[in-house]
């Protein structure tokens, strides 16, 4: 019996300080604002993401021959 009542202690504890950090983080970042990241990019990472933009190959596009598929009428139908 003693173990169960330590356990339900321990959950309120727990439940408490959970529910605690939750409630200053928001109100932290309702009063300050969201935290921003201030590191900027070396350019050297800006030219190696250039470089591997330029270097992706355009994916192949699809040309349809006038052969190819079929015409199918069209029909409305009206209820």
């Amino acid at each position: 019996m003693i173990k169960f009542l330590l356990f339900i202690i321990l959950f309120i504890f727990a439940f408490g300080f959970l529910f605690g950090f939750s409630f200053t983080r928001a109100i932290s970042r309702f009063l300050f604002g969201a935290p921003t990241s201030t590191r900027k990019t070396s350019s050297n990472q800006q030219k190696a993401k250039q470089t591997t933009k330029k270097s992706d190959p355009t994916p192949p596009q699809k040309i349809i021959m006038r052969d190819e598929g079929e015409y199918v009428d069209f029909e409305e139908i009206k209820e």
